[in-house]
């Protein structure tokens, strides 16, 4: 049975606590691209409610304080269980192990964990994982952004390419803040693939409803958004659609939470 004493000890700023939540306006935008990758296609026009979205990825001393909880309370209850253990990666030194990587790389997004382990953070939170719909507003904004800085290639984003200050290994989150979106989101380009809520269906865009699209219904993989350290920047795109089973648990994905806005909050 799992024992308490972990010997760890984090001290999370005010500023990880809160989370950075960053308002969306309700509001219409252009979702996808006629001229990118077929699954992308066609371009086409979204209402989506008001909504909020961390401004930074899921940081690992933020993922932490959800793991430890769920130590705490298994051990209390005397049960054992899923305890969406991320993923240890000791053959890649800059991620390392958990939870020791907790304490050596706190502000580090959170990896090697799975498309369940990120909705259970988010539900413990209060929140939820953003629609695919809603990771791209957040991303590209009103007009057609290539990355979310805009349309040029520069080296404003952790990526595969050489000379971005963390070349092959993962980036502190908010290490680039030129790389920020028109809403001021951080890295929604690079460092780590980030899980949403949908389904993938490379078909989705040619039936999809124009008011907050959920996704499909049943599908076989979940959708990822934004690109990773191991990727070229193209890959990085605010539109490039990636997929992966929700059950892997990898060292280029992480995720960032995302919760409704309520009718008081308008």
């Amino acid at each position: 049975m799992f024992s308490f004493s972990t010997g760890i000890s984090i001290d999370v700023s005010a500023e990880e606590k809160e989370n950075m939540m960053i308002l969306i306006q309700a509001g219409t935008f252009t979702m996808g691209s006629t001229s990118r990758s077929e699954d992308e296609k066609p371009a086409h026009k979204v209402f989506l409610d008001a909504f909020y979205i961390s401004k930074y990825e899921v940081t690992n001393a933020e993922y932490y304080e959800f793991w430890i909880d769920l130590q705490k309370k298994n051990t209390e209850n005397g049960t054992e269980g899923n305890l969406h253990t991320p993923e240890n990666f000791s053959h890649l030194p800059h991620i390392g192990d958990w939870p020791e990587r907790a304490t050596k790389l706190p502000d580090h997004p959170v990896v090697g964990v799975s498309w369940h382990d990120a909705k259970a953070y988010t539900e413990w939170k209060g929140m939820r994982l953003p629609t695919e719909a809603e990771w791209e507003k957040a991303a590209r904004g009103y007009s057609d952004r290539i990355w979310p800085w805009g349309n040029s290639m520069l080296p404003h984003a952790n990526t595969s390419e050489q000379n971005d200050g963390y070349d092959n290994m993962i980036a502190p989150v908010g290490s680039y803040p030129k790389g920020k979106s028109f809403f001021g989101v951080m890295d929604m380009a690079g460092n780590v693939w980030e899980w949403t809520a949908d389904w993938y269906s490379d078909v989705y865009y040619t039936h999809s409803p124009n008011r907050n699209p959920k996704g499909p219904d049943v599908g076989s993989w979940r959708i990822l958004r934004g690109g990773s350290w191991i990727d070229k920047i193209a890959r990085c795109s605010t539109t490039f659609r990636f997929y992966l089973y929700p059950s892997l648990k990898t060292s280029f994905v992480g995720f960032r939470v995302a919760k409704s806005v309520e009718k008081s909050d308008k």
